[in-house]
């Protein structure tokens, strides 16, 4: 078995789309389609294993056929073992779809990463050993690499988190931070993470640090195109990573400068494509005069997209998405509270880490008085 494996995140798989109206169901059925790309691509290239590391759903209460319709497609890759990680959307709860037991019932291959007393895990017949915690809320300032530190110097080192790397303030301090002094002591080969949607690849310390993009895009947010990683591990532990591109719709906006409409018309056709979402966001030269004729043309290219979205129509959001704007008395409460129990984790000796993943858990729903 090759020292190599696939890293995801980010499937958002059963999200509504509503926004985008009949293309929706397009948008949706290239969700599917990008899993089996991902899965595909690990089974041909003979890798280890694949690590989703979180949001594989869009909520922790997929339907029965979106989850039906998940497990077919897993069960197709039994040769390739796969371990998935709640994230902030299908996060830990009673009930939620990565809690219960018959989500991976008859998949042997299947690990769902939910009982951070079973970290580190060894992935069977190779030396990855991997680290991993779990979310058990969508909002936390609890840092969900504390407590990750490397277990000796033989085989290969992996850490799995779903979080925001780096502090700047505002939403990220309530987003499930990741310091950059954590990862340096961790001391892992390779830290995977997901919750940004862009790819983006870092050296600190000895880890490479990688968040592999959303696989399929869907939003003007979020990348151009889709991605996942490809990670091969050197006998001198770096990592070399290979950016596999997965997503079948690509998102573009269109907003150049025009002074005639002619310009429209070229650009529109040259851009046409049935897979692709555009947004038009044209601005005029100070003498330009005829705004009526480029909005026909326009119009007149719709059916080439998969779907069209003007400049002045926004995109609003699907129900739960987007950050708290302000911290409430109880967010700054619960902020301080998960810090606290944060330092302490990392004080004590990983043995002890599922005493206060309970603790954070029962805490929050206190402060936030769901007991």
């Amino acid at each position: 078995m090759s020292p190599a494996f696939v890293h995801a995140a980010d499937f958002h798989l059963g999200a509504a789309l509503r926004r985008f109206g009949a293309a929706a169901e397009t948008l949706r059925a290239a969700q599917w389609e990008t899993l089996e790309n991902v899965l595909a691509h690990a089974a041909s290239h003979e890798a280890a294993f694949v690590l989703i590391c979180g949001d594989l759903f869009d909520n922790r209460f997929p339907s029965p056929t979106i989850v039906a319709k998940t497990r077919e497609i897993l069960v197709r890759y039994t040769a390739v073992p796969i371990y998935i990680l709640p994230g902030t959307h299908d996060y830990v709860s009673e009930g939620a779809i990565l809690s219960r037991d018959d989500f991976g019932a008859g998949l042997p291959h299947v690990t769902i990463l939910n009982d951070c007393r079973q970290s580190p895990l060894s992935v069977p017949g190779t030396d990855f050993l991997l680290y991993f915690s779990v979310n058990r809320s969508n909002r936390s300032a609890f840092s969900p690499i504390a407590g990750f530190h490397r277990r000796g110097s033989e085989g290969f080192h992996i850490g799995a988190a779903h979080g925001s790397l780096g502090i700047g303030g505002g939403r990220t301090a309530y987003d499930f931070p990741i310091a950059r002094r954590e990862i340096v002591q961790s001391g892992l080969d390779y830290l995977a993470l997901g919750h940004w949607h862009w790819f983006r690849q870092e050296r600190i310390g000895r880890t490479t640090v990688v968040y592999p993009g959303i696989p399929q895009p869907l939003g003007f947010g979020d990348p151009p195109a889709g991605t996942a990683a490809f990670v091969t591990l050197t006998p001198d532990h770096r990592a070399a990573v290979e950016q596999i591109p997965t997503g079948m719709v690509t998102f573009e906006i269109l907003d150049q400068k025009i002074y005639h409409p002619q310009e429209v018309r070229n650009l529109l056709k040259k851009q046409a494509d049935c897979h692709k979402v555009i947004k038009t966001a044209f601005t005029y030269s100070d003498n330009f005069n005829e705004p009526t004729e480029v909005a026909a043309i326009v119009a007149s290219f719709a059916q080439r997209f998969l779907f069209m979205m003007n400049q002045d129509v926004p995109e609003i959001p699907e129900a739960g998405e987007g950050f708290e704007t302000a911290p409430t008395e109880s967010s700054v409460l619960l902020s301080e509270f998960l810090a606290e129990l944060n330092a302490l984790k990392a004080a004590d000796s990983p043995e002890r880490a599922g005493l206060y993943e309970k603790a954070a858990d029962v805490g929050t729903r206190l402060i936030r008085g769901d007991l």
